[in-house]
């Protein structure tokens, strides 16, 4: 019976902490940030389009939703930032305000982590959600016409899967050096010279923007051109794409645990 009354009482603590991290980043002046700089993105990505252009659902698919409104991720990269505006301080924030000892002695690292992750993805989902929903609901009143369903689900999928990457590295980030303003500056940083990796250095290997780059011509010839190239480097493309975010959060995970919170 006590086993039971502690098990609940944990379950409780749990759905309480959970809905505290949703509701303090989804009330937070950085996430009222990111929704009002996602209405400029999407303007951004329609700002050629006439009102009086000849409009059908092949070239809504394609090019204004295709290569614009996914293209304007690769030409700006500020949306980028959103992710980690959101993540910074996850961490990071409860040793600058001294809680840390609190939190993680009533719990374990683990269960706290997992607690601050699933907030953020979901904060990140409704954040994306609001983007491409905005974007659809515009295009809609232009065009008349609909996104077709798989390819606005695609199209959502990389981006998300892209906020995911940049979340997970300043989730990491965050835990390991427990420095706020360090969690800002290295990803912000990172994101700057995906340019320079890729067309300067020849280090597009280390460029997450790369692979994303790659996914999305594969994708593009599925979709629009009916060619299926899967071949052993293409997998690899695909796998590294899907599979980074998840395995920098195992490391952040694993390294978090090994960390005595007391110092630093």
């Amino acid at each position: 019976m006590k086993r039971k009354n502690k098990r609940k009482s944990s379950l409780f603590y749990e759905r309480n902490l959970f809905f505290f991290y949703l509701k303090k980043n989804i009330l937070s002046i950085k996430f009222i940030l990111c929704i009002l700089l996602s209405i400029f993105v999407v303007f951004q990505s329609l700002i050629n389009i006439s009102p009086n252009e000849h409009f059908s659902s092949l070239y809504l698919d394609k090019q204004i939703f295709w290569y614009g409104f996914l293209g304007i991720f690769s030409l700006l990269n500020f949306p980028l930032y959103f992710p980690v505006i959101l993540t910074a301080d996850i961490i990071s924030g409860e040793f600058s305000n001294k809680s840390a000892m609190i939190i993680y002695s009533m719990e374990s690292k683990t269960k706290i982590l997992s607690i601050k992750l699933l907030s953020l993805i979901i904060t990140l989902f409704i954040l994306n959600s609001f983007l491409f929903l905005t974007f659809l609901i515009i295009t809609l009143n232009l065009t008349e016409f609909l996104i077709t369903f798989n390819i606005f689900l695609i199209g959502f999928l990389i981006i998300f899967v892209e906020s995911m990457f940049m979340s997970s590295l300043t989730f990491l980030i965050s835990a390991l050096t427990r420095k706020t303003l360090v969690s800002f500056i290295l990803p912000f940083f990172y994101i700057s010279i995906f340019y320079f990796l890729e067309e300067y250095l020849e280090l597009e290997l280390l460029s997450y923007n790369f692979y994303k780059m790659n996914v999305i011509s594969l994708l593009e010839n599925v979709l629009f051109n009916e060619l299926f190239d899967f071949s052993i480097i293409n997998t690899i493309y695909i796998v590294v794409f899907l599979g980074l975010p998840l395995i920098i959060i195992l490391i952040t995970f694993y390294s978090f645990n090994q960390l005595d919170i007391r110092i630093g």
